[in-house]
C-alpha cells in the first residue's frame, strides 16, 4: 500500500515538477517572449528574478523530499521513476499531441 502510495506521490509531483520547472526555466532564460520585441525588453528582463526565485523555491521543496526518501532506498527508486513518468506524460501531451 505505501509502494502505491509512492508512486502516485511520484506521479503528481512529476506533473507539477513539469510546469513549475518548465515555466521557471523559460521565465529565468527569458524565452518566452520574441527577441526585439516589446515585451522581450519590458517585461522580461523584470521577470528573470521570479524564474530564479521558481527555481530556488522548487529546490527548497524537492531536496528536502529527497533527503526524506533517501533513508529508504527502495521508495526512493519507486517515486523518482514514477516522477519521470509523471512529467513525460504532460510533455507528451503538450509536445506531441497538441
Amino acid at each position: 500500500m505505501k509502494q502505491i502510495i509512492i508512486i502516485v506521490l511520484g506521479l503528481a509531483w512529476g506533473t507539477v515538477s513539469f510546469f513549475w520547472l518548465g515555466y521557471s526555466i523559460l521565465t529565468l532564460g527569458n524565452f518566452m517572449e520574441e527577441p526585439g520585441s516589446l515585451d522581450y525588453v519590458a517585461e522580461g528582463e523584470s521577470m528573470r528574478i521570479y524564474g530564479l526565485l521558481g527555481c530556488i523555491l522548487y529546490s527548497m521543496v524537492f531536496v528536502p523530499l529527497l533527503f526524506f526518501l533517501y533513508k529508504r532506498k527502495h521508495y526512493l527508486y519507486s517515486f523518482l521513476v514514477s516522477m519521470i513518468l509523471g512529467g513525460i506524460i504532460p510533455g507528451i501531451y503538450i509536445f506531441v499531441l497538441r
